[in-house]
């Protein structure tokens, strides 16, 4: 999301900076606390989590064979690149009225939800908009005394990628579910199975942890279906 009428300075670069060295600090930390914990498997804090169920619900009864515990750790990936992230001040002339602005503009918004706090919004419409491309997921919001502007997820379009549901489950910790062919997007000469056909996909969930500037991704057996027959009732 631009910001019209901001120059960015040499304060973008220490705020990247310092939130990076934050981020770090909290990794390190976190990992020692969580270490012991077996990953494998799907948290329990996001399958007990009423989203989920209700999304997985909803996937059952559109007669997938999907089940919570069938999710296995399949990568995990940072989730910061300066690349794709524009990093504000908030206390920079003219960024917290442009982001007052900016926060409301989707609040009845389909594919776009926010952060309990209200200050944090993840859009994952599935069509360009602001830049972003349909397989992009846009991140927006304040974290402390920093504005965050981010491309921090996007999938495979040659695998038939969709993002069908995303939501918080607190101010750090959001969940993004895709819908995508069970290949490696790296692998060459990946054969064409059009979106209004029968191919092979699987479910990824995405659990991403801003303070831990993490991203683990969890996937579901594969099954066969026809995605443009069943995007619409999703």
């Amino acid at each position: 999301m631009k910001h019209p009428h901001l120059t960015k300075t040499s304060g973008f670069v220490l705020s990247t900076v310092a939130l990076a060295l934050t981020v770090s600090g909290a990794t390190y930390v976190n990992y020692r606390q969580d270490k012991a914990v077996d990953r494998t498997k799907l948290p329990e804090k996001v399958e007990l989590n009423k989203s989920f169920q209700k999304w997985i619900t909803n996937l059952k009864n559109k007669d997938l064979a999907i089940e919570a515990d069938e999710f296995r750790l399949k990568e995990e990936n940072e989730i910061y690149n300066t690349k794709w992230m524009t990093v504000y001040n908030i206390d920079e002339a003219g960024v917290k009225e442009q982001f007052d602005l900016n926060i409301v503009k989707y609040a009845d918004t389909k594919g776009v939800v926010y952060s309990p706090s209200k200050r944090q919004f993840i859009d994952y419409r599935t069509m360009p908009r602001d830049g972003y491309g349909a397989n992009q997921m846009h991140y927006y919001g304040l974290r402390d005394d920093k504005l965050l502007d981010a491309r921090l997820l996007d999938c495979a379009t040659h695998l038939n990628c969709y993002f069908d549901r995303a939501y918080f489950l607190d101010n750090d910790v959001f969940v993004v579910s895709e819908l995508s062919r069970n290949l490696d997007k790296r692998a060459p000469d990946i054969p064409v199975c059009p979106v209004d056909q029968t191919c092979t996909y699987t479910v990824k969930v995405h659990l991403v942890d801003l303070n831990k500037n993490s991203r683990l991704v969890y996937e579901s057996k594969p099954f066969d279906i026809n995605l443009a027959t069943l995007i619409p009732e999703l």
